[in-house]
C-alpha cells in the first residue's frame, strides 16, 4: 500500500505561518501608504504656506507702495492714515486697471478667532468724510491670509522713540516702516516689513479727490 504525499493538504502550522507572513506583509504596505500621506500632506502644507506668504508680502508691499498721505484737515495735525494692532487703513492712489483708478482707502484688517487669526484686505474709494468712520464700507473685500498664529501691525519711525509702536498717533505724519507681525504658529512665518515711500502729500496734487492740501515744512 502507497501513500499520496502529493495531494496532502497544508498543517495547521504551515497555515498559521502563511496567515503571520501576510498580516506583516499587509501592515509593512499600510505603514508605507501613511508616511506616503504624511509626506503628502506635509508637501502640500508647505506649498500651501509658501503661496500664502508669497500673496501676502506682495499685496502688503504693493498697497503700501501706492499709500499717498493727504490731511483731512488742513489746520489740524496729521493725515488719513490710521494705525493700530489690527486695523491699517491708509489713501492710496491705485492705477486705471483693475480699478477705476484715483485715490482709494485700503484697510487691511485682523480678524480674531478662537482658533486662528484672519487678515482681510478691503478697498473702497476714498471719501473724506467717512475715512474716520469706525467700520468701513466697502467695495472690494478679500481673505488674504488664515494663520493658528496671532497677526498685529506694528509702526517705526517716529522721532520720539526707538521701538516699534503698536499704535500710531493720528497727529503724526505715516510711519517710516510698517511690520506685519505673525507670533508663533503651527508654521514659521518671517515677519514682513514694508517701507513707506513717502511721508507728506504731494504739493496738492489731487484735492478734487476731498483731501486737503497741507504741506510739511
Amino acid at each position: 500500500m502507497t501513500s499520496d504525499t502529493g495531494s496532502r493538504g497544508f498543517t495547521l502550522i504551515e497555515v498559521l505561518i502563511s496567515i503571520s507572513l501576510f498580516a506583516l506583509a499587509l501592515s509593512l504596505l499600510m505603514g508605507g501608504f501613511r508616511f506616503t500621506s504624511r509626506a503628502w500632506e506635509a508637501e502640500e502644507r508647505v506649498t500651501r504656506h509658501s503661496a500664502d506668504l508669497t500673496i501676502v508680502h506682495r499685496v502688503f508691499n504693493k498697497m503700501i507702495d501706492r499709500l499717498f498721505p493727504v490731511a483731512l484737515d488742513p489746520e489740524a495735525e496729521g493725515y488719513a492714515f490710521i494705525g493700530s494692532s489690527d486695523r491699517l487703513r491708509f489713501t492710496a492712489q491705485l492705477p486705471p486697471y483693475p480699478w477705476a483708478g484715483g485715490l482709494y482707502t485700503i484697510e487691511f484688517g485682523v480678524i480674531s478667532g478662537s482658533e486662528s487669526d484672519q487678515l482681510e484686505l478691503r478697498i473702497t474709494p476714498f471719501d473724506a468724510e467717512r475715512f474716520l468712520d469706525a467700520e468701513l464700507e466697502t467695495e472690494h473685500s478679500s481673505r488674504l491670509l488664515e494663520t493658528s498664529g496671532r497677526l498685529s501691525f506694528l509702526y517705526f519711525g517716529n522721532d520720539e522713540s526707538e521701538e516699534w509702536e503698536s499704535e500710531w498717533p493720528e497727529s503724526e505724519a505715516p510711519p517710516r516702516w510698517i511690520k506685519l507681525h505673525i507670533e508663533a504658529s503651527e508654521e514659521p512665518w518671517p515677519e514682513i516689513v514694508v517701507t513707506v515711500p513717502v511721508d507728506m502729500d504731494h504739493a496738492c496734487v489731487f484735492p478734487q479727490w476731498g483731501g486737503e492740501c497741507r504741506l510739511d515744512n
